[in-house]
């Protein structure tokens, strides 16, 4: 049987202050953890850390956002300091004490730290679904935050593997929400 945990990775200050459609994304966000707590559904929340700079341990933009639904005591933080989220963490031993086959993945940035953990996963064996509307990231020099985004939902619905499977899903797609989400 599929045992399902949420992923919210690196929705912190300095990351996401210029994300794409950011408030839109944190509203999706809340209300993915709001569903997820009422089905006790595990939340797992990753935090990017650098050596310096405003992702340093403790610094304001290190901190989640504060629009963002903060950590219960009893869910966990995973503090990471390269992109998979996966790399040098306990984040599959985390998994694996819950029992957990299926990640549900949302966060920023798209690109970067999303891409890298739903990969990673995927290479794990995981199911992952990408929440498609509530991930974002900036703009780059090449390509606007939207081609970013639909580069990589492109390139992740053709993985396969008999092992594992990456889909991608909104947040009103999702079989576990528990009501629609209403537009503001």
């Amino acid at each position: 049987m599929e045992k399902k945990a949420l992923m919210i990775i690196d929705m912190q200050t300095a990351v996401v202050e210029e994300g794409y459609k950011r408030d839109k994304v944190i509203d999706n966000i809340n209300h993915i953890i709001q569903s997820a707590r009422g089905l006790q559904i595990p939340i797992i929340y990753i935090q990017h850390e650098s050596p310096e700079g405003p992702l340093k341990k403790g610094e304001p933009g290190w901190q989640f956002h504060p629009r963002l639904e903060k950590p219960l005591l009893q869910e966990v933080t995973i503090f990471k300091s390269v992109p998979n989220s996966f790399s040098h963490t306990p984040l599959q031993q985390t998994l694996d004490k819950l029992g957990v086959t299926q990640l549900y993945i949302c966060g920023a940035q798209t690109e970067y730290c999303v891409d890298s953990t739903c990969r990673g996963a995927f290479d794990l064996g995981y199911d992952v679904t990408l929440i498609g509307d509530a991930h974002t990231t900036n703009d780059a020099k090449h390509l606007s935050a939207p081609r970013i985004i639909e580069h990589v939902h492109e390139t992740l619905k053709n993985f396969w593997s008999p092992n594992a499977k990456i889909c991608l899903k909104k947040t009103t797609e999702l079989d576990w929400i528990e009501s629609e989400i209403h537009p503001q």
